[in-house]
């Protein structure tokens, strides 16, 4: 029996895209921040590549609830990129911006990540951490002068 599928699920589509990247030495985490998908979506695919079966279903059986078309979701970390982007080319510090904005140091840079996604999927496809400039006097290059404890 064959069920035709009304449409290609995201994990079928970005699937030759998470291969290329994942046989290049990137984990999910990159794929996902350097494709602007989320690491379900990655998982799902290299599932998929493995096996060549679909993915399993969630472990409860329930099925997350539909969003309505007139209220579309746009994830924070899209809607805060523009600014960090711009912060972040100032001269500010990620740390810094995750204080001020109020989210955690992950949403900041998986924002610039999205923000100059060109440069973060050319590193992941080459298995390589994207380059991030440093900021002058952020938070990491304070700890980079801090003085080591004596024990």
């Amino acid at each position: 029996m064959v069920v035709p599928l009304r449409e290609t699920p995201l994990y079928a589509v970005v699937l030759p895209q998470v291969v290329e990247m994942a046989e290049a030495g990137s984990g999910i985490d990159l794929i996902s921040r350097a494709l602007g998908i989320g690491a379900a979506v990655v998982r799902d695919a290299l599932h998929l590549h493995r096996t060549g079966g679909r993915p399993p279903s969630r472990v409860d059986g329930r099925r997350r609830p539909k969003r309505q078309p007139s209220q579309p979701f746009v994830p924070k970390y899209k809607r805060i990129a523009p600014d960090v982007d711009q912060r972040r080319k100032a001269g500010e510090g990620f740390d810094r911006l995750a204080r001020e904005m109020k989210v955690s140091r992950g949403t900041i840079l998986r924002a610039y990540d999205f923000a100059n996604r060109g440069e973060a999927a050319a590193a992941t496809r080459g298995g390589r951490t994207p380059s991030r400039p440093p900021s002058t006097g952020s938070d990491e290059s304070r700890t980079a002068r801090r003085k080591p404890r004596n024990p």
